[in-house]
């Protein structure tokens, strides 16, 4: 009697995994920016002269978003000055497997209403003996990163497992 035994081995298909990792990360990405920038632009700063807001129409535009920007409450409309010191955008490097949004001001209002109780007559001046109609300090990074954390907390990846085959071995 002759016995032929067969074996079969599990092969993971990286290559393929990666690329349905790559795609969802991405995806998973804008959404990501697009609740950091719900918990932090629409939900707390403030339209006075458009300036603010307007640093983050760079990473908006790449996220699939447009930041509204309300009445305006200064005399001078101000957006170019936000568009001008505001950058931001994705960067997606799957080789690294590092996926990230990054958003940057020199915004110097925007910098000192993020950190201080502003009050009028000190530096940078507010604009109106009125002041600002949202309370000072922002603390806007504190609370994207509060949403971020938030969302990212039931974050599901893709299951490897359906990306295994079995083949014969020899």
């Amino acid at each position: 009697m002759k016995f032929t035994p067969k074996f079969h081995a599990l092969d993971l298909d990286v290559a393929a995994y990666k690329r349905q990792l790559s795609t969802y990360m991405e995806d998973w990405l804008k959404q990501a920016g697009r609740e950091w920038l719900q918990a932090t632009v629409l939900a707390v700063i403030p339209t006075w002269s458009k300036a603010s807001r307007a640093t983050f129409q760079k990473l908006a535009g790449e996220l699939g978003m447009v930041i509204p920007y309300g009445p305006q409450k200064s005399q001078k409309d101000r957006t170019s000055l936000g568009l001008s010191t505001g950058g931001g955008g994705l960067e997606l490097e799957p080789e690294s497997s590092r996926w990230h949004f990054r958003y940057s001001s020199s915004l110097r209002y925007l910098a000192y209403n993020e950190y201080n109780r502003v009050v009028y007559g000190q530096a940078p001046n507010v604009f109106s003996r009125a002041g600002l109609r949202n309370p000072t300090p922002y603390h806007f990074q504190e609370k994207g990163q509060k949403a971020f954390e938030s969302f990212a907390r039931f974050t599901k990846l893709p299951n490897p497992f359906r990306f295994l085959k079995r083949v014969a071995v020899a």
